[in-house]
């Protein structure tokens, strides 16, 4: 599952924005004959990297996806693969008026591919880390685990491009009713306006604490009752910071970050602080993991159906990419925003199953 995540990731950094495709009157091979470094292009050591280290969680994930201790042919297998999606995208580059295909992407995509390989060998090798690290996710996961940490993946990527509420997804369901305007003297649902003005005010405060515990209890609720709960909490919210203030990280020079980010928590200190202190309370209670999950749900439950009351969302404008670093960064946040729209009905959907007790499920 992870495998085919970071695989869709790798397809989108390589073809957005998927705009103004064309055909030029050569073939989608025709690089392969060419010179290695396209015409009126430079060798770039950052690109080069970036090729590289692109690939090698794809590599990496893919040998892992099999499930069992690699053999020659899944090492080759794997490696093939790797170089046939680099490939089909480098192909496809042909015909995007943004993008330059050329053999030393395809090269350096499958020397990462092969870094990959590497590595899921040494990790799947009668090593210490690998007995370890399975006695430690035997011990602290559920079965099912997995499920919700694919969700809790796409969450940390919803969350990547700036939006108000900070923490808010699928916010697209307010825009199924009928708002009222400004001019117009009627409120949505007939709510008298000093209770929407009211409720407006708290919104965004309590749509960030109902989106931060639903993703922090759907961490938790892949966890047994035994495992350190409260520092995998922790790590949950020290990522979770990091990838919402990855904006200013990668956008502001590093003068500002101190004041950007002093700005940034007095704006979203309330919901934060709300947030973990009940988490932290309950991760050291022996709750259940599909106790856990109902917690999660009545979380997504009330803070999706709040957004119903917003008057607007502010959607940042993301069609200047830059180039470099810059600019798949830009496309990872155009893909968190896609993904913010879908996020609550998955997760709905998911937490619905999780919120079923284990046996059960086992059953």
């Amino acid at each position: 599952m992870f495998a085919s995540l970071y695989a869709c990731v790798v397809i989108h950094l390589s073809l957005f924005p998927y705009s103004d495709w064309r055909h030029i009157g050569i073939g989608p091979f025709e690089f392969l004959f060419g010179p290695w470094i396209p015409v009126h292009q430079k060798v770039l050591w950052a690109d080069i990297f970036i090729n590289i280290g692109g690939y090698i969680p794809l590599g990496f994930l893919m040998l892992l996806g099999l499930n069992r201790r690699p053999r020659t042919f899944d090492k080759v297998l794997v490696l093939m693969m790797c170089a046939f999606v680099s490939l089909a995208l480098e192909s496809m580059q042909t015909f995007l008026p943004s993008r330059v295909p050329s053999k030393m992407d395809l090269a350096t995509n499958t020397i990462g591919g092969a870094l990959g390989v590497l590595a899921g060998i040494y990790v799947t090798a009668q090593h210490r880390i690998a007995p370890l690290l399975n006695r430690k996710i035997e011990h602290w996961l559920i079965q099912r685990a997995w499920i919700g940490m694919g969700l809790l993946s796409l969450w940390f990527l919803s969350i990547l491009p700036p939006q108000n509420p900070t923490f808010s997804t699928g916010l697209w369901l307010g825009n199924l009713f009928e708002i009222p305007g400004p001019l117009q003297k009627s409120t949505p649902f007939g709510i008298p306006l000093e209770v929407l003005l009211t409720i407006e005010t708290i919104a965004p405060t309590f749509i960030n604490y109902c989106f931060l515990m639903c993703a922090w209890m759907i961490g938790l609720a892949q966890t047994q009752a035994g495992s350190p709960r409260t520092r995998l909490l922790i790590v949950l919210i020290a990522l979770t910071l990091l990838i919402r203030l990855m904006d200013y990280l990668v956008l502001a020079p590093v003068s500002a970050w101190t004041y950007l980010g002093q700005r940034w928590f007095e704006a979203n200190s309330l919901g934060l602080l709300i947030a973990f202190v009940v988490a932290l309370s309950i991760s050291m209670m022996q709750v259940l993991p599909h106790q856990m999950a109902r917690i999660g749900l009545l979380h997504l439950l009330s803070g999706w159906l709040i957004t119903l009351l917003l008057p607007g969302v502010y959607d940042p404008d993301l069609n200047n990419p830059g180039s470099g670093v810059l600019a798949i960064f830009r496309s990872l946040q155009e893909a968190g925003r896609w993904v913010s729209e879908l996020w609550p009905i998955l997760a709905l959907t998911v937490l619905t199953f999780l919120s079923l007790p284990e046996q059960g499920f086992r059953r």
